[in-house]
C-alpha cells in the first residue's frame, strides 16, 4: 500500500515538473524578468494554472472525490492577521528575484543542468534545516479560544467569507479576473526579449493538467516547499534521532519525481538546455535560495502551494501571500 502510494506520489511530480519544463517557466530569465516587469511570461502561465486548479478544485470538492480545504494563515503575532504571510511572501519574492528560481523550479534547473541551480539549491536546504528548528519558535500567538460559555469567533479565511458571495460566484469571478488580467498582460505588456517555443497560456494549462493528476493520483493539490523543510528534518533526526522525529517521506518523493520529470521532457524539447549559465552570482545564489525557502515555509506555502493551489481554494492567506511575493520581488529587481 505504502509503495503504490509512493508511485503515484512521483508520478503526480514528474508530471508537474515537465509541465514547469515545458511551459518554460523554470527559466531563470524567465522568473527576474517577470520581477523586472520585462517578460510577462510567467504571470500569464501562471494565472492559467491557478484559473485551471480553481475548477479543478471545486470539481473535486463537489464530487466528493477530495476535500480540498484552504491554506490556514500564517498569523505569527508580530504585528498583525497574515503578518507571517506578508513576511515569508515577500522574503520569497525577494530570493526569486536573486536567483530566477522557486523552490520549485529550481529542481527542474537542477535537472536540467543550469549553473546557478547548484548554488541556490544548497541555500533551500539550509533554510530547510534552519527552519525545522527554528520554525515552531517563531509564532508568539496560539490559536484563539472560546471562553466557557461563549461562541467561538468565525474566522474569515477565504474570499467568499470576506464577500459572503457563493463559492460559484467566487470562482466564476475568479475565472474572469484571469481572463482579464492575462488579456492585458498579453496586449498591454511587455514580451521580453527571449520567446519560448510554447505560448505561456498553454504551458499554463499544462500545469493545470498537472494539477489535475496530483488531486486524481493522491487527493492533494500541489505543493512543493514542505518538501525542503521535510529534508531539514532529516538531517536533525541523523543528529539526534531521540529529539528530532523522522518527517514522512511523501513530500521528498515528490521533489524527486519533479527532477525525474524536468529531466525526461527536457529530451524533447530542444529550448529547455538553451539557458545553462545565468547571471547569478555565488553569494546571491546561496543567499537567495535560503531567503526564498525560509520565506515560503514562513508563509505556509510557495509560488505553487499559495499561488496554484492556495489561490484556487480561494484562500485569502494565498492571495496575501503572493500578493507580497510579488511585491518583494519587484522592490528588489528595482533595487538591483
Amino acid at each position: 500500500m505504502a509503495s503504490s502510494h509512493f508511485l503515484l506520489t512521483a508520478a503526480s511530480g514528474a508530471i508537474f515538473g515537465s509541465a514547469i519544463t515545458a511551459a518554460g517557466v523554470y527559466s531563470p530569465s524567465v522568473i527576474q524578468g517577470q520581477m523586472a516587469l520585462t517578460n510577462f511570461h510567467m504571470v500569464k502561465s501562471f494565472l492559467a494554472a491557478s484559473a485551471c486548479s480553481a475548477l479543478i478544485v471545486i470539481g473535486a470538492n463537489r464530487s466528493g472525490y477530495a476535500k480540498l480545504s484552504h491554506r490556514p494563515d500564517s498569523s505569527y503575532g508580530w504585528f498583525a492577521k497574515y503578518d507571517a504571510n506578508i513576511v515569508g511572501g515577500m522574503l520569497q519574492g525577494i530570493g526569486m528575484a536573486l536567483t530566477g528560481a522557486c523552490p520549485g523550479t529550481v529542481l527542474a534547473q537542477l535537472a536540467l543542468g543550469v549553473g546557478s541551480a547548484w548554488m541556490v539549491a544548497p541555500g533551500c536546504i539550509l533554510a530547510g534545516v534552519a527552519f525545522a528548528k527554528l520554525g515552531k519558535h517563531m509564532k508568539r500567538t496560539t490559536e484563539n479560544r472560546a471562553t466557557p460559555g461563549e461562541k467561538p469567533h468565525r474566522q474569515e479565511q477565504t474570499v467568499q467569507d470576506k464577500t459572503g458571495l457563493s463559492t460559484t460566484s467566487t470562482v466564476l469571478l475568479y475565472e474572469l479576473l484571469c481572463l482579464v488580467m492575462i488579456t492585458a498582460a498579453t496586449f498591454l505588456a511587455p514580451n521580453g526579449r527571449h520567446r519560448h517555443w510554447l505560448n505561456p497560456v498553454a504551458g499554463g494549462l499544462l500545469i493545470g493538467i498537472a494539477q489535475a493528476t496530483s488531486v486524481l493520483f493522491t487527493r492533494k493539490t500541489l505543493g512543493v516547499s514542505a518538501s525542503y523543510a521535510d529534508a531539514g528534518a532529516y538531517i536533525w533526526n541523523v543528529i539526534d534521532p531521540k529529539a528530532n522525529p523522522r518527517p514522512g517521506m511523501s513530500n521528498i518523493v515528490f521533489a524527486s519525481g519533479v527532477m525525474a520529470g524536468a529531466k525526461f521532457i527536457s529530451q524533447f524539447i530542444p529550448a529547455a538546455a538553451s539557458e545553462t549559465n545565468p547571471p547569478v552570482g555565488a553569494l546571491a545564489a546561496v543567499l537567495g535560495g535560503f531567503v526564498m525557502v525560509f520565506g515560503a515555509r514562513t508563509a505556509g506555502g510557495c509560488t505553487s502551494g499559495h499561488g496554484l493551489s492556495g489561490m484556487a481554494t480561494m484562500g485569502l492567506s494565498s492571495f496575501v501571500t503572493v500578493a507580497s511575493m510579488f511585491t518583494g520581488g519587484i522592490a528588489m529587481s528595482l533595487l538591483l
